[in-house]
């Protein structure tokens, strides 16, 4: 290794090899084999996302992503069948590498637990000793652990890792790795948010011990004092580090917002957007390749996974008032055959069957094409730490209204409330989407589709503003710049505790 090395961990999330096949410019696989990927299961969300892409983003570093190993062939949650591996079962650590001339990196799936079984996040803590036993014993026998300068903890049971991981580290070598965390998303904002659902019945007893909030805050609380760099995604989770309960060294935290990636998700031109419409291609809920032409529609779009929070109900509600008024509107968004949230989205929009399009889980080439033939793209969030996806869709230069988010904290997106401001600064319109702000939402929306110059200029400031700041490579540079600084300031207490002992010599 040229390097040094950082470990980077996401226990909980399903971090799976698969053979990566090269694209058709409708997002589509062809034949052609071009690489080894990564690709997510359930239970992992933006979270495994963001670490993948930085994983794939270090100039500075070899770098190694580690999560717990599991075998889908037996998880029902991704489409295997419940089975005992019995004999096949073989319990040493996975390695699937990716190399390219600019950096090394690999996933390192580690066994724990004695099985393959997916096991929640809620409940992967007791195993993360042994996890962490094996892996430090792995890094042994390759003989580098001398050579670990930074461990990132992602999530609650990623930073107890990273903290394990680093006091073996230390035991073995006398030197303590900078310890990097990052929570995604905090513990007591989600009993904040879900308290009042338990108090009113809603959540049963059994759900809410599940969740065990109480434990869950007191780890993180006892991650944020043990590390050197605290990463916050948005100025409300610095604003919540500092505060009860969790009174986390403000000194220790930066905010770095999550990045997208540019190499997929950037403008088409005018000819290959109108090409698209103009046949557009998509697989609709039941596995089935459908056509539709949108010459002269206005999509308006929504993504991601298909849960109460992120607001696909609320928008679907907004979107009726939209199209009652213009039909010209096609709306686009994320479903599930048989999902509560799907199905309601359906009741809600019945009437204008012939103009909603729903769609599956998408990978990112095939949510590239839908940002890039969307007027608008809405993140109808109730309540999201960051995400991801408005970033996604400012870089392929797609106008953005964002809900209940840290990226609104983060950026400056207008509120649809003050008529007084000037729109033409903003990067994207706010518009939260729950039931009492629905106006909002909605003259949102009809603001964007009704003033096209004005689109346009917002259009730009994102685009401009994401592609200037927030490229996975301009983030991963952001963190490794601060391990620098923590570097840096331990030689200088070191030189100094040197020059103390040479004086009393």
């Amino acid at each position: 290794m040229n390097k040094k090395l950082k470990v980077m961990f996401s226990t909980h999330g399903l971090v799976e090899g698969d053979f990566g096949f090269k694209l058709d410019k409708k997002g589509f696989p062809t034949t052609e084999v071009i690489a080894k990927k990564v690709i997510t299961g359930q239970d992992t969300g933006g979270q495994v996302y963001y670490v993948k892409a930085l994983a794939s983003n270090s100039d500075n570093y070899d770098v190694d992503l580690v999560t717990r190993r599991v075998d889908p062939r037996i998880c029902p949650q991704f489409g295997g069948k419940e089975c005992d591996l019995g004999k096949d079962i073989n319990y040493t650590i996975e390695q699937q590498w990716h190399e390219t001339q600019n950096f090394r990196s690999r996933v390192l799936r580690v066994p724990a637990g004695g099985n393959f079984n997916f096991v929640p996040k809620e409940e992967i803590v007791k195993y993360i000793p042994e996890l962490v036993d094996n892996l430090f014993n792995f890094y042994k026998k390759e003989n580098v652990i001398g050579n670990i300068e930074v461990v990132e903890g992602h999530y609650r049971d990623g930073m107890l890792a990273a903290d394990m991981l680093c006091t073996k580290i230390e035991q073995e070598t006398g030197r303590r790795p900078v310890m990097l965390v990052t929570s995604h998303s905090l513990g007591h904002k989600k009993y904040e948010r879900n308290l009042p659902q338990y108090k009113a019945g809603a959540i049963s007893e059994q759900e809410w011990q599940w969740h065990n909030f109480e434990q869950r805050i007191a780890h993180e609380k006892y991650a944020f004092d043990k590390a050197d760099i605290i990463i916050a995604t948005s100025p409300d989770e610095e604003r919540r580090l500092v505060a009860e309960p969790y009174l986390a060294d403000i000194n220790k935290i930066t905010v770095i917002p999550p990045g997208y990636n540019d190499k997929i998700f950037y403008p088409w031109t005018a000819q290959e957007i109108n090409e698209q419409k103009h046949n557009f291609e998509y697989i609709d809920l039941d596995g089935n390749k459908q056509f539709v032409n949108l010459d002269g529609k206005k999509v308006v779009s929504s993504l991601g996974r298909v849960v109460r929070d992120k607001g696909f109900s609320e928008l679907s509600c907004s979107m009726v008032e939209v199209m009652k008024y213009n039909p010209d509107v096609v709306y686009m968004l994320s479903g599930e055959n048989s999902n509560p949230v799907t199905e309601d989205c359906k009741e809600f929009m019945a009437g204008f069957e012939d103009r909603v399009i729903f769609l599956p889980s998408l990978n990112q080439n095939e949510m590239a094409r839908i940002y890039n033939i969307s007027s608008i793209f809405v993140m109808s969030s109730l309540n999201e730490a960051f995400g991801m996806v408005p970033i996604e869709a400012m870089g392929c230069k797609t106008a953005v209204i964002v809900g209940r988010s840290g990226f609104n904290d983060f950026a400056h997106c207008a509120d649809v409330r003050d008529d007084s401001q000037d729109y033409s600064k903003a990067i994207g319109l706010y518009a939260p989407s729950q039931e009492i702000d629905r106006w909002r939402q909605v003259k949102a929306i009809n603001l964007l589709l009704d003033n096209e110059e004005l689109r346009k200029q917002i259009v730009e400031n994102g685009y401009n503003y994401v592609k200037h700041n927030l490229t996975w490579q301009e983030i991963a540079n952001h963190k490794d710049a601060i391990v620098k600084q923590v570097l840096k300031s331990r030689s200088n207490i070191d030189l100094l505790k040197l020059k103390k002992q040479q004086s009393k010599e």
